[in-house]
């Protein structure tokens, strides 16, 4: 059961896979919520859509791999650069010639990538927590080895593909307890494990683990640099999945504004919906 049905649902074929979305609310501007990557579907932003659909026309996608979308069979089919395409043929099919672009995670990332290469289609965006080479990774994230078998799994060593197909389900409870450090965050991260199990860890591998697209600070910083639009920034202080750091810089550097939600997770739409909902409506009212 939804708190609301959208009122216009379809695929968009890209050869290899057909991406599903869906369509709520029929006000202007147009307001697309990325996820993140092939872990999560659209259902991430179920706190979101009722409330901006009030106000705006929201669209929402699946990635490759999860929910409606289709699973690419080989590592290619994952390519960082078909992931902005698939966002940009959503766009495309519902006739969307201007948006805001709201991302969380890497869908932060593309959703600023988007904005640098095609400035007349983006009128602002919203990057929380973003997925961007833009400093240090968090240390936990690179101290163990992705691909070297261990003999035991404990924490960050289960970010792991050998651990990924021998206990998808552990990990997926391990990750999102690590991306709620909230606490009382039960219903949350039960909601994004059964999310998880929707995909495969062969999935999840052909997917890739490696750094935020474009994986060069130096270009990334280039990339932040041509965004033109307005550009707001949210990060949790508590982000174990993104340095916190890098919504910092993003924010420098776009000349954005930067909020900063005390002891929040990698994923406040879900754990502090209120106040991400109020931050998105006034930022989106200020640019349309």
């Amino acid at each position: 059961m939804r708190a609301l049905e959208p009122r216009e649902t379809g695929y968009v074929d890209r050869g290899d896979v057909s991406i599903h979305y869906e369509v709520y609310g029929d006000g202007s501007p147009t307001v697309y919520l990325l996820m993140p990557d092939t872990i999560v579907e659209s259902r991430g932003w179920k706190a979101q859509i009722p409330f901006l659909a009030r106000h705006f026309r929201v669209v929402v996608s699946d990635p490759r791999g999860n929910g409606g979308s289709g699973t690419p069979s080989t590592r290619d089919g994952f390519d960082d650069r078909l992931m902005i395409g698939d966002a940009w043929a959503v766009l495309d099919a519902v006739g969307a010639a201007e948006a805001v672009l709201v991302g969380l995670c890497t869908g932060a990332g593309y959703a600023v990538l988007m904005a640098a290469e095609r400035p007349e289609r983006v009128l602002g965006v919203c990057a929380i927590n973003p997925g961007l080479q833009l400093g240090a990774p968090l240390p936990h994230k690179v101290a163990f080895d992705f691909d070297a078998p261990r003999e035991r799994y404990e924490g960050w060593q289960k970010m792991n593909r050998h651990y990924w197909r021998r206990d998808w389900p552990d990990f997926a409870r391990f990750f999102f307890t690590e991306m709620f450090p909230e606490p009382h965050s039960t219903k949350q991260r039960e909601d994004c494990v059964g999310w998880a199990l929707q995909t495969t860890p062969e999935a999840m591998i052909l997917a890739g683990y490696s750094p935020p697209y474009p994986g060069d600070e130096a270009e990334t910083v280039a990339i932040a640099e041509a965004v033109r639009c307005a550009v707001l920034v949210i990060t949790g202080s508590l982000d174990r999945c993104q340095n916190p750091e890098r919504g910092r810089r993003l924010a420098q550097i776009t000349r954005g504004e930067h909020v900063v939600i005390d002891g929040g997770g990698h994923l406040p739409q879900a754990r502090d919906p209120v106040r991400v909902n109020l931050l998105l409506r006034d930022f989106v009212r200020r640019v349309a």
